[in-house]
């Protein structure tokens, strides 16, 4: 009886320590980020690739092969939470095994603009 009462505790434990996870899915921080300062990092570090819409149509963009992603159609290869963004922000896409062109922001871009370019490219998607 006491073996089955610590196995149910232990995947009790399991599943609230996975819904913590699920739950800090970058949300929060997006909420909490500036939207206009999000639209200036991207102009400042973002643009020569993704292009001033998004598109992956900039100039250095046009240039690159895989292409930049175009945000606008919001299809992430790395996933689809504003946490996943982040880390490719922040990391770059090859910390993913992606493209090394998309390089790491994260010891050039403060932790807060980074959730502010995640917030306005997330305003991108067409709906």
């Amino acid at each position: 009886m006491r073996s089955r009462f610590v196995a149910f505790s232990v995947c009790v434990l399991f599943a609230i320590a996975g819904v913590a996870r699920a739950a800090d899915d970058g949300t929060e921080e997006v909420k909490k980020a500036d939207a206009a300062k999000g639209a200036q990092v991207f102009q400042q570090y973002c643009v020569t690739c993704h292009g001033p819409q998004g598109l992956g149509d900039g100039p250095v963009g046009k240039t690159l092969n895989p292409p930049p992603r175009n945000f606008q159609e919001g299809k992430f290869k790395y996933g689809d939470t504003p946490r996943a963004h982040f880390e490719i922000v922040s990391n770059g896409a090859a910390s993913k095994g992606g493209s090394p062109l998309m390089a790491p922001w994260g010891a050039v871009i403060p932790e807060a603009d980074r959730w502010a370019v995640v917030k306005y490219v997330i305003s991108l998607k067409k709906k």
